[in-house]
């Protein structure tokens, strides 16, 4: 079996160490529960353990919401590792202080700090205890966002365009409580794939431009879908 089918399963997907301030895992680290969520509504972020490569979900379900806020669970992926965040941890409400995001909110899309647009058939602060939320990546690097297992829509066609790690986030906020991992797996690029990237991602100029100049095999390996 290659690493195009090796599959990381539900049972080794958890939340990262590093979280939100007021969030406290449980369950193996499947839980996520926002601590004094009557007083605070926020510092509620937790994000995928592990990053999300290939063809790759990532569900959590509502175990827990709370009454007197507005804003419910906001949902989303960040290209970079949670590891930068571990001295003075600042959690996104909106959108991460970032360039490179995709975060859904309430019936709007936020991409990266400057953009909003309309997104989605569901109200996020409409979700109801035992909805399930998540997020589904194609091998192409396109993005969507599910509500109990309906996509709304592309978010993203290009979220593997670098080669920046990607990971998902849930912010609990406001009227979100408590989550549970309830579905992951990453199908992960293979290292044949992963090589060919760095490569183009490198290069300045089209492939075809550079004909003259690259081993005939390299231009072969480059070509090949």
């Amino acid at each position: 079996m290659n690493s195009e089918d090796s599959t990381a399963p539900n049972s080794q997907f958890t939340f990262h160490r590093i979280h939100g301030s007021r969030i406290r895992l449980s369950n193996s680290s499947k839980t996520a529960t926002r601590l004094e969520a009557a007083k605070f509504y926020d510092n509620g972020v937790v994000y995928s353990a592990l990053p999300l490569s290939g063809h790759a979900k990532f569900v959590v379900q509502a175990q827990e919401l709370a009454v007197g806020w507005s804003g419910s669970f906001k949902i989303g992926v960040i290209l970079i590792s949670p590891e930068v965040f571990k001295d003075g941890f600042q959690p996104p409400r909106y959108s991460p202080a970032m360039p490179h995001s995709w975060v859904w909110s309430s019936l709007s899309l936020h991409v990266g700090q400057d953009l909003k647009i309309s997104y989605g058939s569901v109200n996020l602060e409409d979700l109801k205890k035992g909805d399930k939320l998540g997020m589904e990546i194609s091998r192409e690097g396109t993005l969507q966002f599910l509500v109990n297992d309906r996509s709304q829509g592309a978010a993203a066609t290009n979220v593997y365009s670098t080669d920046k790690l990607v990971y998902g986030f849930v912010d609990h906020y406001g009227q979100a409580v408590t989550s549970t991992i309830a579905e992951a797996f990453v199908n992960p690029f293979s290292l044949q794939h992963l090589c060919k990237r760095k490569i183009l991602t490198g290069l300045t100029s089209n492939v075809s431009k550079l004909e003259p100049y690259l081993p005939t095999p390299l231009i072969a390996f480059l070509a090949d879908t």
